[in-house]
């Protein structure tokens, strides 16, 4: 509750205002639109960039806004002060899929390897935390042309 009542739209303002590039780095906003009821939520969300125009992002399964994303093909992304169209893909059950892309967020952030309950040793997060991780997270992927 914490997040969607306030630091939710604290991020939403940041990203959409000149001071984006304080948190842009590491965050971007997915504009997601409601199955049922067509309304626009703005979803803040941590991300890694494998190369340029492919980035990961992850949510937990209980939360249920992902599921908004399912059958999309494209996406509009506020990504480092931009809006830009984004092919998505959203992956929910092949761990296979979902471990290497995990691995590397979580290797290259540590803050959401904290929110996704991964231990690290020596520097590196620790494989079986990784391998549950991939059992109650959801992958979402996004492929773009460089804004």
């Amino acid at each position: 509750m914490i997040w969607r009542l306030f630091i939710n739209p604290i991020m939403i303002f940041i990203l959409r205002s000149p001071l984006h590039f304080l948190v842009s780095h590491s965050v971007l906003v997915l504009y997601v639109t409601g199955a049922k009821t067509g309304k626009q939520y703005f979803i803040p969300v941590s991300f890694f960039q494998h190369r340029t125009g492919l980035l990961t992002c992850v949510t937990d399964k209980p939360n249920i806004w992902w599921r908004n994303l399912t059958e999309a093909n494209e996406i509009k992304i506020l990504f480092k002060g931009r809006e830009v169209q984004s092919k998505i893909n959203v992956e929910s059950a092949d761990s296979d899929y979902i471990y290497p892309k995990l691995n590397a967020l979580f290797t290259h952030s540590r803050i959401d390897g904290f929110f996704g309950g991964i231990g690290y040793k020596k520097g590196k997060p620790i494989e079986n935390d990784i391998l549950e991780a991939t059992k109650r997270m959801v992958l979402i992927e996004l492929n773009f042309t460089k804004p």
